[in-house]
């Protein structure tokens, strides 16, 4: 297990920053930094609040465990599931067997779909290729390649694309159990 000051020591080297160099941001002697990152001394919470906001990291990261699984899928190319639905090709970027925390799709489509969707949670949508219109309550996105639309998912949400024209999104929604394929 890591401890907090190799931690520490690990993010003020990554940073580029020397020991003095922190010491100084946070008004410390530098004789105290290298004591909290060998481990002698343990830095008060204040401190270490102070030392996290230096290093750009959260709080709450000192205290992980890093034996923690922290990759919740990998997926390579050929392992991933395509799910064919109604003239699309969805492509499931994350394995949801090991997690149910967002999901994340390849979209290949060249049919019209004429659902109206509300589901919980939020969406992300990016266009790879091709261009399309998204209706999101009253309001009318037009989407090109490059584009991307952040929304919340409970609001009535309907897609505009044309006709037999290809379109090719990456689309994300949290949580993905509420997503439409």
């Amino acid at each position: 297990m890591i401890e907090v000051g190799e931690f520490i020591r690990a993010i003020r080297k990554r940073r580029n920053l020397t020991t003095t160099q922190l010491a100084d941001q946070l008004d410390l002697s530098n004789g105290y930094i290298s004591l909290i990152e060998r481990n002698i001394v343990s830095p008060s919470l204040a401190t270490l609040k102070r030392i996290a906001q230096a290093l750009s990291v959260p709080l709450e990261s000192f205290f992980l465990d890093p034996d923690t699984e922290i990759i919740y899928s990998y997926l390579k190319k050929d392992e991933q599931q395509y799910i064919p639905a109604e003239g699309r090709n969805w492509r499931l970027l994350i394995d949801h067997s090991k997690t149910n925390l967002m999901g994340a799709f390849v979209v290949d489509s060249t049919a019209v779909d004429k659902n109206v969707y509300s589901h919980q949670g939020v969406e992300l949508i990016y266009v790879l290729e091709g261009e399309t219109s998204l209706n999101i309550s009253k309001e009318d996105y037009q989407l090109k390649a490059g584009d991307s639309l952040y929304f919340d998912a409970s609001i009535m949400h309907w897609d505009n694309k044309k006709p037999d024209v290809p379109l090719k999104l990456i689309v994300i929604a949290t949580p993905p159990e509420g997503f439409h394929f």
